[in-house]
């Protein structure tokens, strides 16, 4: 088949030239679509149920809302996990699904089980979902902010206004960009019409907070009329009530007294346009903003939609009203860009070497021309391939291809063909003729096919098992190992069509294989090596198996991390206050902080969110702050004692100058996607979390502090916070029912001034044009805020009089807790972890042990390790299945081809050699084992075997030509050294670039290249060295065996 197929690629050379193009073209097109991103979206299959639960506790929410709305989502079908956080005025509960539900199936399932739970929930509770979105979907910030900023009172009124712009002139016109899922919105002050009763007055003249909100509900409607027909044309009926002004709202009849006066809302309260009681707010450089936040629709790509609302975006700025001004502060699409710049230039640097090396070693430039042009025809090939399976390009998927290791095959046909054609040459003793030129190239590629062909297959073998990941590795590596494989198969088809068709075209005539200098100098220093190895096969044999159980050993000792943390060219700073802080203490607290990290030259802009925003996607107390720090480019880095500074030396810098200048706060340094990232995978925010699990939130809190105290000491431990989960001060107020009981009143009327007058009831909408504005009935600031004044708020009780509220119920200061969060249906508390100069496995294990021998458990409590640990023990199970099944496969297809034991031995053994040259490979960058460096020892299991496969193939191909011992095997040596250095000098110099690389997201591919390099160079000294010692030295049983299998061919 294959002789067929290389014989009618020669014979229609130009047909196969023009349906090469043909599919390039097509290549090229696809490209052109290609989804484009930074990393593939790891995160799992979340559906977020937000329940805003106003004026209740924590505890409250989480005995009536939190737990009723978890019960029951526990028991539907394909949910891995619920957990949740309950906040003052916030439930959130989070339902995990497995990877492959439908996001729109799973938010269809927990829709109908809320139904099913509503009945049980607080009156006027109502649970709603979070967007469709994923943990990566995030991926644009903007600030609005007025380009003169105002003081005092002024500010706030400026500060209302952009929050109007905000909310109805620019989220609508981001909301309609495609694959924009929510626009998120913090900071600023929502603008209320405030009605402010006045207690005294309202008790004076007997006035109920019911009878205000009664009032102003039926007086700020609208009613139809239908229409009316008169003669032979009708007209439309429309009774108008809806407020215009605020002397609207002031005219409101509220009662009438027995002596005819009618009081209105403007004789028992104030009326103003006011704001919010906030619970969120956001800086930009040191001043309050407002900041919107772009939710990407789930399944979108992050590139494109970034761009699309970067597009929209500078639409806006067109039509903004003067004076105000939209700033982007983050926008994915740059990360992006800078991602994949480090894979352009990885991979053109990777194939420059790759041609370089061949032409040195071949010396033959027209070779070395038609493997430049494999290069790129593969890629377009595996283009069309990607886009059809829906595969993005990024920086995995795209950055675990070695040109090298793609080209193998053409490699090998090109040195068979070029050395056949000089060999006929001088036999001839002239220039060959089109025809036997044609014959020679047929001939060679068939010669060699098993050695090219075998040996790719092999490679794509062994990545089979990288698709039965799951996971987030799974999400991670089997894009990459989809990638490669088509890189491979696109590669290998272009070997026996393509190359031998242009190969007929362009090396014909006279052709010279011109022994090249370096070759030369190869042959002259390997020849006495060789000479040597054959003389000392006990040595040798001796070196290569303690070079392996080395490796072992050394491997044993490896340190490890989940994934290779991936250089954002950002950071994250977590901030972490006193529970009992205030929203306004916090800003002061942040504005400080801002001024500080804005004083060092690397930073470019600083931004944050503190508290909760619009939409609760990542509820925090006002207590809590993501600060975002946006670094200059590395080149406008300042010179600091002679040098420009590490990013861990200005994380270093920043967090010291923090602690000795704006003390009072916790600080725990991240990345913006992968803060999120954690938070999201694993319901913390941190890289490892110890997660102690309970009922008493008391007695877990107390654990945890043991915890923190036993970590804080452990090298390496860098960041160690206890999850905020401190107490606050609660006003209880408590009816006093034997008394209620004798005025015939009940609670309602108690809980009802607490929760208006205090607390705030929205009352009605005020419509401004299309804009609409809440009616908020609430007590001024000075009321709320003063104890005496509330003891005397007025509670309704029959006939029109009222009681003060202390006369009716009891007021006590007690402590409780500021927030819930659950997980496995108990309560939880975590205390977070970010290691700092130290790889994770090696930190968790004696955190874990220290831990488990200092801090004891009561019955019914325990503990569990979560973060990147979690997922690196679990992808380490996983691998050590895979692992041994990849080797399985690559045995058996190397005795398939060989049907002998003893020659599949010696090839196998390529496999250990190459892993120990992994391990040292790690041991000598410094780079720990990671689920990347992982799958690279997955490949190089594959990779090892090739240069094995040729040599072999070759010394019996001379063995059935009659030559035998030392002959053979220094005559096969001698004949193959260049295509074994060659596809080993062209797949290490195809990762170089990769392993050497500084650019952004250079540290994911690093831990795959370094594994490979180490392995080929170790695999291939054994090739050369070992292999012939070994051939040499089990000659007789492979005699033996290949008689045997001759006889069993022969009889079937």
């Amino acid at each position: 088949m294959i002789s067929k197929l290389v014989r009618t690629s020669i014979q229609y050379r130009w047909l196969v030239m023009l349906a090469t193009a043909l599919v390039a073209f097509a290549g090229w097109i696809a490209f052109t679509k290609l989804p484009i991103d930074a990393v593939p979206d790891i995160t799992n299959v979340q559906v977020q149920v937000n329940t805003p639960v106003a004026a209740l506790s924590p505890e409250e929410i989480e005995r009536t809302v939190t737990v009723p709305v978890e019960i029951s989502l526990n028991g539907i079908p394909g949910v891995t996990q619920v957990r949740s956080i309950t906040r003052f005025g916030i439930s959130q509960v989070t339902v995990t699904f497995e990877n492959d539900t439908d996001i729109y199936r799973a938010r269809q399932l927990v829709t109908e089980r809320l139904r099913g739970v509503a009945e049980q929930l607080p009156s006027g509770v109502s649970p709603t979902l979070g967007p469709v979105s994923s943990g990566l979907g995030e991926i644009y910030h903007y600030v609005i902010e007025a380009e003169k900023t105002a003081e005092g009172s002024e500010r706030l009124a400026q500060l209302a206004e952009l929050r109007s712009l905000q909310d109805w002139y620019i989220k609508p016109r981001l909301l309609s960009v495609k694959g924009v899922a929510e626009v998120n919105t913090i900071g600023g002050h929502e603008k209320q019409y405030l009605v402010e009763p006045n207690p005294k007055k309202m008790s004076a003249l007997g006035v109920h907070f019911s009878d205000i909100e009664d009032a102003i509900e039926s007086a700020n409607k609208n009613a139809g009329g239908g229409y009316v027909e008169q003669t032979a044309d009708q007209f439309l009926v429309q009774g108008f009530g809806l407020f215009k002004s605020l002397d609207d709202i002031r005219n409101v009849p509220v009662k009438s007294l027995e002596n005819a006066r009618v009081i209105s809302i403007g004789d028992i309260a104030n009326v103003k346009i006011g704001r919010e009681l906030r619970t969120g707010a956001s800086l930009h450089n040191g001043k309050e903003v407002v900041l919107g936040t772009v939710l990407m629709l789930l399944g979108e790509n992050s590139r494109s939609v970034s761009i699309r609302v970067a597009e929209q975006i500078e639409a806006i700025k067109q039509g903004l009203p003067p004076g105000y001004k939209i700033e982007a502060v983050y926008n994915r699409s740059d990360l992006v860009n800078a991602t994949l710049s480090t894979v352009e230039h990885n991979l053109l640097m990777g194939a420059v070497l790759v041609i370089v090396i061949l032409f040195l070693l071949v010396g033959n430039l027209r070779a070395a021309l038609i493997t430049a042009i494999v290069i790129p025809l593969s890629l377009l090939f595996t283009f069309i391939l990607m886009r059809r399976f829906g595969i993005s390009g990024n920086l995995v998927s795209l950055g675990a291809l070695d040109f090298g290791i793609i080209v193998d095959g053409a490699v090998i046909v090109l040195d068979n063909c070029v050395r056949h054609l000089h060999e006929r040459a001088q036999q001839a003793k002239r220039a060959l003729t089109p025809r036997e030129v044609n014959e020679t190239i047929h001939d060679a590629t068939l010669e060699i096919r098993k050695s090219a062909g075998f040996g790719e297959l092999i490679i794509v073998v062994v990545f089979l098992p990288v698709f039965a990941f799951v996971g987030i590795e799974g999400k991670m590596f089997i894009p990459m190992a989809a990638t490669f494989i088509f890189a491979i198969i696109s590669a290998l088809a272009l070997s026996f069509t393509f190359v031998p068709a242009l190969a007929s075209l362009i090396l014909k005539g006279k052709v010279e294989d011109k022994e090249p200098w370096i070759m030369r100098k190869l042959h002259q220093l390997y020849a006495p090596t060789l000479n040597w190895s054959l003389r000392s096969r006990r040595a040798v044999i001796s070196i290569a198996v303690a070079s392996i159980v080395l490796g072992g050993i050394l491997f044993s000792r490896l340190g490890g991390e989940f994934l290779p943390q991936l250089n954002e060219g950002s950071l994250a700073i977590q901030f972490i206050r006193p529970v009992t802080v205030g929203i306004s203490h916090s800003v002061a607290l942040e504005e400080k902080s801002q001024s500080i990290i804005r004083e060092f030259g690397e930073i470019k802009d600083v931004f944050t969110r503190i508290g909760t925003a619009e939409i609760s996607t990542d509820p925090m107390g006002p207590n809590i702050a993501d600060t975002y720090l946006m670094l200059e480019p590395k080149e406008k880095w300042p010179i600091v004692n002679g040098s420009r500074r590490t990013k861990d030396e200005l994380v270093a810098a920043i967090v010291a100058e923090l602690e000795e200048r704006a003390p009072g706060q916790r600080i725990l340094v991240s990345q913006p996607i992968q803060l999120r990232f954690n938070e999201l995978m694993e319901g913390t925010r941190a890289d490892v979390s110890l997660k102690i699990f309970g009922e008493d939130q008391v007695k877990i809190t107390e654990i945890a502090e043991q915890a923190v105290a036993v970590i804080q000491k452990i090298p390496g431990a860098g960041d160690v916070e206890l999850e905020a989960k401190g107490t606050v001060t609660v006003l209880d107020v408590s009816p006093d029912k034997e008394k209620l009981k004798r005025l015939g009143v009940s609670a309602k009327e108690v809980l009802e001034t607490v929760g208006v007058g205090i607390g705030g009831h929205e009352v009605g909408t005020f419509y401004d044009g299309m804009k609409k504005y809440p009616i908020v009935i609430r007590l001024d600031d000075d009321t709320r805020s003063d104890m005496e004044s509330i003891k005397k708020l007025p509670v309704g009780i029959a006939g029109g009089a009222t009681l003060p509220l202390n006369e009716v119920a009891s007021l006590k200061f007690v402590e409780a807790f500021s927030s819930f969060s659950r997980e496995q249906t108990k309560r939880r508390i975590a205390v977070l972890v970010n290691p700092r100069g130290r790889d994770t496995e090696s930190f968790v294990k004696e955190a874990e042990a220290k831990v488990q021998q200092e801090v004891k458990l009561p019955p019914g409590y325990y503990m569990e390790w979560g973060g990147n640990f979690k997922n690196l023990n679990e992808a380490k199970d996983r691998l050590s299945v895979l692992a041994p099944v990849a080797l399985l496969l690559v045995l058996l297809m190397i005795y398939a081809a060989f049907k002998n034991v003893v020659e599949v031995a010696l090839i196998f053994l390529c496999v250990p050699l190459a892993l120990v040259g992994g391990v040292l490979g790690l041991i000598i960058a410094r780079i720990p084992f990671s689920i990347s460096a992982g799958v690279g020892f997955i490949a190089l299991s594959g990779i090892a075997v090739l240069n094995g496969v040729v040599l072999v193939n070759y010394f019996n191909e001379l063995r059935a030509r009659g030559i035998t011992g030392s002959n053979l095997v220094k005559q096969g040596t001698a004949l193959r050294l260049r295509p074994v250095l060659m596809t080993a000098l062209v797949d290490v110099f195809g990762f170089l670039p990769m392993a050497l690389s500084t650019g952004m997201g250079a540290e994911v591919q690093r831990p795959l290249a370094t594994v490979v390099i180490g392995g080929i160079i170790s695999s291939t000294l054994l090739t050369l060295i070992v292999l012939p010692v070994l051939y040499l030295a089990f000659e007789k049983q492979i005699e033996r065996h290949s008689h045997l299998a001759t006889d069993s061919e022969q009889k079937t």
